[in-house]
Parts: structure tokens; C-alpha cells; sequence
């Protein structure tokens, strides 16, 4: 793929992107169709016949149908199935008007930064671990990923890796996962921003946030901190991060998909999907603890906006298998699953989880845009374009006029 083409990539995330997995198009396991004109671009990842589209549709709003429709003219030329996760409410008409069977597979977790101010009751748990931070001498700032400066790339940066590779070490899957989560490297942090924790120079934790809707959306997607860290220091380098947007008149600020998370039927859904959901929130939370997840989350009082799972032609237990491997969600040792299973259920009368109402109290149809695209979208070129990234190498593989 041409570097100019890579650098309108990253435009694309940050200026259409409007949840929290569009900036990960940008990471090195996509490949990319972009529609004649280059007017928008899908990232998806491909397995056999089976096509996944994780970061949305990257266009300005009123050309996306035209962009789903190109690129699943596209998908039926090769006989793909095509699966699109996190489709928003707003946008579930287009997929049906296209064919595509919608079911609902959670919400994402949104703070609505110009209507928030963090008093009173509800937020008087996220007050408590700023001020016990503070008490412990921690201090937050943001930091520039900026590898020409000499202290990030030789004392903050092998800091983030040490903690990043700690952390994963004491997961189930001790490995990163895929696809749906970015891969972590403090060494490649093109257009995000990065916020730390330290104990005077040493790093004991650290979020990294992602962009969206021109800088008007930021997500958290990654946050990790020591073993030996003082307590709340995640949920205070959070709320210094939403303090500082806040500041600078950012609206929403995301805390990314709560999966799985009030998966009730909608018209002409996969009870399939359905049925995987509703079991997985109830019963395997050792394996991947969504209720966790949830809980966690609630506790900044955010507004939640409803994801679907978008299918042409339908849901399968084959393309279910096929989303679960490219996430890695069943790569783990079973003995280190039934250890988890057994510290769990010891301490299940002590584990006190918020758990969701029917309905969310306070729910977003659609987020308000006030910036519109610049040159991401204008081109010259008049056919449809799909390239493959292979070890951060591009390379173009077939070219489709439709």
C-alpha cells in the first residue's frame, strides 16, 4: 500500500472512526478495501471464506451504505461470509437494507464529558482513589510518545513494556489478545495518547487512548499497571485523562464494549448468537469475565450506546468459531482455567459485582459529530483497491472494479 495510502488510513480512524475499535484498523493484522474514489475504507481480517470487519465503516456518515454496499458486492465476488462486529444503532437499517442479519452483542461504555462533573454521590468512589493516590505521592501526567526524545524511548518506554509484559504473564491466556484489542508496543503510538502513574521516576501504571470523530471521541483500550501498584491508581489515571479532555472540550469519552451485556432479541436475530451471549455472561466468566468487565466500568456512571454483531448471510456456529479463534479466546491451558475457576468460586461470596438493570438508565442513540472529514477522502483513483499486510509490509493483491 502506497505510504500516502497509510497516512489516510490513520485520517480515516480519526476523523470517521466513532467507536472504540475503529483506530485499531490501524493495527498490523488487517487488510484493507478501499471503495473507487477512496472515498472510505473497511479493515477486516479474513480466515478461509470468513471475513471480519472489527473497526467499522471508515466514511463520512451519508456515503457509508454506498461503502457496504461496494464492499459486500465485493465479498459475494469471492463467495465470503461477511461479519461485522460493533455496528451501532444508528447505522443497524443500512446492514438490513443490504441483507445482513443484526443481533445484538453489548454495549459500549460512554462518558459524556460536557455534561459531566464528577460530584456528588455517584462519583464519590472515583473521587476516593484520587485522593488516596495523591496521599501515596502518586502523580499522573500525559506523556508524548515521541521516540526522537531520548527520556521517553530510553526510560519511560522500556518501563510500559515491562509492565505490559508483566501483565499478560499473569492472565488465563498469558499472551495477548487479537483482533478485537490492540496489540500493545510503546514503540509504535502513532496518534495516540498516553497518560502514566509514577512513583517519582518509576511508572506503576499507564492507559493509552485511541481517536475518534476528529477528536471529539477518545477511547481507552488499553490500561495496565504493576502487581506491587497503589490501590485505584487505573481508575485515577482515567479520571485525570477525562479532567484533561474535558478541559479541552472534548464530548465523549469511551471506556470501551461491555460484551455480551444485555444481549435481548431484536427483530430477525441469530438465536444463536443470542443463546452463546446469554450463557457466556452467566456461566463463563473464568474464561473471559465480562461481568467483571461490566462492573468495573460502572463505576464511572457512564451512558451506554447498544452494539450489534452484523452478518451476510447469517450467523453460524462456524463463523462464531471463526471470530472466537482470530480473538484467541480459547488459547490458554485448561489446568491454568481450572485454577482460575477454583480461586473464583472461594471467593465468590466475597466478589460483590454491580450487575445491569433490564434497560440501561441512560442510553445514546447516535453521538453528535461537530467536525466533518478534511482530505481523507479525496482521490482520483477509480476502482475499488484491496491490499494485504504482511510483517508491516504492504503489498497489493488484486484489483476489483465494481
Amino acid at each position: 500500500m502506497p505510504p500516502e495510502l497509510i497516512v489516510r488510513l490513520r485520517q480515516s480512524a480519526r476523523e470517521f472512526g466513532d467507536t472504540y475499535a475503529s483506530y485499531l484498523a490501524t493495527q498490523p493484522d488487517r487488510e484493507y478495501f478501499w471503495a473507487p474514489g477512496h472515498y472510505g475504507v473497511v479493515a477486516f481480517h479474513r480466515m478461509g471464506r470468513y471475513v471480519n470487519v472489527a473497526d467499522g465503516l471508515l466514511a463520512d456518515p451519508e456515503n457509508r451504505e454506498r461503502l457496504l454496499a461496494d464492499f459486500l458486492a465485493f465479498a459475494e465476488q469471492n463467495r465470503w461470509v461477511a461479519t461485522f462486529m460493533n455496528v451501532p444503532r444508528s447505522e443497524i437499517n443500512i446492514f438490513r437494507r443490504q441483507g445482513c442479519q443484526v443481533t445484538k452483542c453489548g454495549e459500549e461504555a460512554l462518558v459524556q464529558l460536557d455534561r459531566t462533573n464528577w460530584q456528588g454521590k455517584e462519583a464519590s468512589w472515583l473521587r476516593r482513589q484520587e485522593s488516596y493516590c495523591k496521599r501515596h505521592g502518586v502523580e499522573i501526567s500525559e506523556v508524548t510518545p515521541d521516540l526522537a526524545d531520548p527520556d521517553y524511548r530510553d526510560e519511560v518506554a522500556a518501563q510500559l513494556e515491562e509492565i505490559s509484559g508483566d501483565h499478560i504473564s499473569s492472565t488465563l491466556h498469558r499472551r495477548e489478545m487479537r483482533f478485537f484489542v490492540s496489540k500493545f508496543s510503546a514503540y509504535e503510538m502513532i496518534g495516540r495518547r498516553l497518560f502514566v502513574a509514577r512513583e517519582g521516576s518509576r511508572v506503576i501504571g499507564f492507559i493509552v487512548c485511541n481517536p475518534g470523530l476528529g477528536g471529539d471521541f477518545w477511547a481507552v483500550e488499553v490500561y495496565r499497571r504493576r502487581q506491587d501498584a497503589v490501590r485505584g491508581v487505573i481508575p485515577s489515571i482515567i479520571m485525570h485523562a477525562m479532567r484533561a479532555m474535558k478541559a479541552e472540550g472534548v464530548r465523549y469519552f469511551s471506556l470501551s464494549l461491555s460484551p455480551f451485556l444485555r444481549c435481548n432479541p431484536v427483530v430477525g436475530d441469530s438465536r444463536v448468537f443470542r443463546f452463546v451471549a446469554n450463557s457466556w455472561w452467566r456461566y463463563l466468566n473464568p474464561v473471559y469475565d465480562v461481568q467483571g468487565i461490566f462492573h468495573f466500568r460502572s463505576r464511572f456512571r457512564p451512558d451506554y450506546r447498544e452494539m450489534f454483531l452484523a452478518v451476510k448471510p447469517g450467523v453460524t456456529i462456524r463463523s462464531l468459531l471463526v471470530i472466537a479463534y482470530i480473538w484467541r479466546l480459547f488459547h490458554f491451558n485448561p489446568l491454568r482455567l481450572l485454577q482460575r475457576s477454583w480461586r473464583q468460586g472461594r471467593t465468590t461470596k466475597n466478589r460483590s459485582l454491580a450487575m445491569p438493570g433490564r434497560r440501561s438508565k441512560r442510553m445514546i442513540r447516535q453521538l453528535r459529530r461537530k467536525r466533518s472529514g478534511g482530505d481523507a477522502v479525496t482521490s482520483e483513483i477509480p476502482v475499488a483497491t484491496v491490499y494485504k499486510q504482511e510483517n508491516a509490509e504492504f503489498e497489493t493483491y488484486e484489483d476489483i472494479s465494481i
